[in-house]
Parts: structure tokens; C-alpha cells; sequence
């Protein structure tokens, strides 16, 4: 084949890139977390989505709200929330929550007696989905939440805020991933530098799945299963080196550490990280823990489903005839 002239190979290079910045089927992202609207992991991740030619929009909790879960702002009368753009940031926008008598433009911090605080991360789902969605004209194809800063495997799903976001918008018809991003706990005094360098590289990573999972979905179907979103755990390695390769991996029952607590002299009690409980042997080869320990990117699809199998209530049913016959 004859090589072809510089200006039309330079012309099919700027073309390639251009199609590899702007993908076929730009997708509509609602891009939340659990650490702050303006986490470095969540900036690191939106960067990453528009790059690969995604319309993003972020809502994110005022400030780090992990580990609360599912928690959300319940109809009590006694709690608004407040939906402020993030100054300097282009369609990003903070949760706050505020008592009934706050008076629109006061202080969102605790100078203001009528501030509560931050909003949780399922407040920040919903509100992307139910006020700055619709009324930015933006339905979402696609809800990611992340990168959290740290890992979420297995026995911490519950208490993720991450994990919570992309069950939350699965529950309501929506598409969902969930990304982490590990740590190492030997790094807690100094910032947890190898984590802030793996966010751009996990976010790259979410940038691949979501092509390939494009370029394998069925036209006029959504990108994934609603009742299965994804949980990817990236983690990190001394020295910045990449990950072993990918696991497609399902939750299982340990964590990638232990929990341990101390009462102290004073009456408080400590809360320290210990190794990880052994996983159990039937699920140790399709369980995420081991292979993200085994530094592997772990890929695992949830269930937004928490009724029990029809065979399950069958049997409890059958088992507990008596219940129905107590008193009310």
C-alpha cells in the first residue's frame, strides 16, 4: 500500500481522535458520590466522561457525607433541601439541608441557625434526578456514582453511600455504576497520595466500560440491565503500577479489612483496620474481595431486588404457619 501524504495521514489521525473523543452515542450522565461535590474523585471521574464525549452533570452532598448509606432527608416538615451550584463549576451543583425557616440566600454553613448541614448522597441522586434533571432539560441515561475514596467490597455495600446512589436510581428506571477507588491505610497521614493518582486512571477505566458496553448493547435498550447496576472496585498499587487486569466478580462476605473496636480508658472507643476475614470457600473464586486483594479491577453486578426467592418464601411460609395465626 502506498504511504499516504503527511497533510491527509496528520487529516485521518485528527479524525480518529475526533471520533474517539465523540462517541457514536453520547450518553446523558447524572455523575453524584458520597464524598463531596467537589471530591477530587468525582472531578477526576467527570473529567474522564466528557473527555470521552458524555454530557455530564453532577450532584453531589454539600461535603464528605461517607458511610451514611441510604440515609436520605425524610418528609418530617422539619428539613428542606437546598440545590446550590458548586462557584466555578459548570453544571455542578451541592445538597444542602436547611430548616423550614431558612430565607433563600442565607448562609449555607453553621454561622446560619437555620443550616443543618449536608445533604446525603441519596438527597444528591435524588435531587439530580427529580429537580436539576428535568429542569435542565437533561434525562439521564446513565447514573455514575463516584470515584469514592476507598474501596467498597461486599460487607460495606450497606453502608456505602456510593453503592446506595446507584441502587436508588436503578429502583427508579435508571441505569447505574458505582466506582471505587481503594486505599492503603498506611498512607492515612500523608493524604493517601496513591489514591488521588489512581483517581484519573479508574476514571479512564469507567470511560472503557461504558464504550464497550455501547458498542454491545442492542439498539433502543438501555446500557444495562436496570435491576443489575455495576459496582467496580479499582485498586491501587505501590509505585503506581497498573492493576493485575479485571475480574468480573460478584459481592461476597468479608471486606477487603476488619473493623476492630477498643475501649479506651477515657470511655471512648477506638476504631482501628485490621487484615481482611478470609472469604468463604465456596465463593472465594467469584467473590470481588480476593481479587481486588489480588489487585485486580473488580467488576460486580447488584441486585436491586430484595424480595426472597419464590422457593425462599415458599419454604418460610410453609415453616412459620403460625405467625399469621398470632394476634394482631
Amino acid at each position: 500500500m502506498p504511504r499516504l501524504p503527511a497533510p491527509l495521514r496528520l487529516s485521518l489521525a485528527a479524525a480518529a481522535l475526533a471520533a474517539a473523543a465523540n462517541p457514536a452515542h453520547a450518553l446523558n450522565v447524572l455523575l453524584t458520590n458520597d464524598d463531596g461535590c467537589a471530591a477530587p474523585g468525582i472531578t477526576a471521574v467527570r473529567k474522564a466522561l466528557q473527555d470521552a464525549g458524555h454530557r455530564v452533570i453532577t450532584v453531589g452532598p454539600a461535603s464528605n457525607q461517607s458511610g451514611s448509606g441510604a440515609a436520605y432527608a425524610v418528609p418530617d416538615g422539619r428539613t428542606r433541601l437546598v440545590v446550590e451550584p458548586l462557584a466555578g463549576g459548570a453544571d455542578t451543583y451541592c445538597v444542602h439541608r436547611v430548616k423550614p425557616t431558612y430565607v433563600a440566600g442565607g448562609a449555607l454553613d453553621a454561622t446560619n441557625a437555620d443550616y443543618i448541614g449536608s445533604g446525603s448522597p441519596v438527597d444528591a441522586t435524588a435531587m439530580g434526578l427529580k429537580i436539576v434533571g428535568p429542569e435542565s432539560g437533561f434525562t439521564p441515561d446513565l447514573v455514575v456514582s463516584g470515584a469514592n475514596f476507598g474501596e467498597n467490597l461486599s460487607d460495606s455495600i450497606p453502608h456505602s453511600g456510593t453503592v446506595m446512589n446507584v441502587l436508588f436510581a436503578a429502583r427508579r428506571g435508571v441505569p447505574a455504576i458505582a466506582l471505587s477507588v481503594g486505599v492503603d491505610f498506611a498512607e492515612a497521614r500523608s493524604g493517601f497520595p496513591a489514591t488521588l493518582a489512581a483517581f484519573p486512571k479508574a476514571g479512564a477505566f469507567l470511560a472503557r466500560v461504558i464504550a464497550s458496553l455501547e458498542a454491545t448493547r442492542t439498539p433502543g435498550q438501555p446500557l444495562l440491565p436496570v435491576a443489575h447496576p455495576l459496582s467496580i472496585n479499582y485498586p491501587i498499587i505501590a509505585g503506581g503500577q497498573a492493576p493485575a487486569g479485571v475480574r468480573l466478580t460478584m459481592p461476597g462476605t468479608v471486606d477487603s479489612f476488619t473493623t476492630a473496636y477498643k475501649r479506651n480508658a477515657d470511655n471512648t472507643v477506638s476504631i482501628e483496620a485490621g487484615a481482611a476475614d478470609a472469604e468463604l470457600k465456596a465463593l472465594a473464586r467469584t467473590a470481588e474481595t480476593p481479587a481486588f486483594l489480588a489487585k485486580f479491577i473488580t467488576i460486580s453486578p447488584l441486585d436491586v431486588d430484595f424480595r426472597p426467592t419464590p422457593l425462599a418464601r415458599g419454604l418460610f411460609n410453609r415453616s412459620h404457619r403460625d405467625l399469621a395465626a398470632l394476634a394482631p
